[in-house]
């Protein structure tokens, strides 16, 4: 039976090991040997506060 699995990722920018999410999803994808068909969504979302800017991102993939 397949399963359905999140994994979030986030970005601020703000120190010097702080990763974009593209090379944060990469790894992930890369290190659990994930297959593009096993990728059902990405989400993406951003926000502001107090001059702070977030960028979050959440995968959504199935294993069996």
């Amino acid at each position: 039976m397949e399963k359905v699995i999140t994994k979030h990722f986030q970005y601020t920018g703000l120190d010097d090991y702080d990763r974009s999410l593209d090379e944060q999803m990469n790894s992930f994808l890369s290190e659990n040997k994930i297959k593009p068909e096993q990728i059902m969504k990405i989400e993406y979302a951003a926000h502001s506060s107090a001059g702070i800017n977030t960028y979050s991102a959440l995968l959504v993939y199935k294993v069996s």
